[in-house]
């Protein structure tokens, strides 16, 4: 409909007239990521990385740390089976219920071996981010996105 009314009925129009109406892929919020690599969606966990660092302009580290913290209060949940949403929260020092209730729930799925991986994955990608290796920070990132995803798609382990 923009496009009938900025060219008319049945116009034939170049590229170039068409690209300032389609936008940017714009930022997305860092739960997107997080979401995406919850649900073992490693499409959507690439494509939410690559908006979070092109449109959203945030530094590898910077997405380092959104993982972190949301492995980390997986870590710190870990075990922990009498509380309700609200006294997981008060644990983790998050004002939000809701952001606790997915660490359990996401902490649970995974369980403690799994939750240990992605930790020292995170390390390790943090490490080569700062220059341990040669390797491209985004390159890194996108490795490290697609195997904490990965692991949503492995057969649970089992509880010791």
């Amino acid at each position: 409909e923009t496009l009938v009314a900025a060219y008319g009925e049945g116009a034939t129009i170049s590229i170039d007239e068409l690209e300032p109406f389609l936008g940017s892929a714009g930022a997305v919020p860092p739960w997107d990521l997080t979401d995406a690599i919850d649900s073992g969606s490693i499409a959507g966990a690439l494509s939410a990385l690559r908006r979070m660092l092109d449109a959203g302009g945030r530094h590898p580290t910077e997405v380092i740390g959104v993982l972190h913290r949301h492995y980390s209060n997986m870590l710190a949940l870990d075990g922990i089976t009498q509380l309700d949403s609200a006294e997981a929260a008060q644990l983790l020092g998050v004002k939000s219920p809701f952001v606790a209730k997915k660490a359990m729930e996401q902490g649970r799925r995974l369980g403690t071996e799994r939750i240990a991986q992605a930790i020292n994955l995170l390390a390790d990608a943090d490490l080569d981010v700062k220059g341990r290796t040669a390797l491209p920070s985004d390159l890194v990132l996108e490795v490290l996105v697609a195997r904490l995803s990965r692991q949503m798609r492995a057969r649970p382990m089992a509880r010791r």
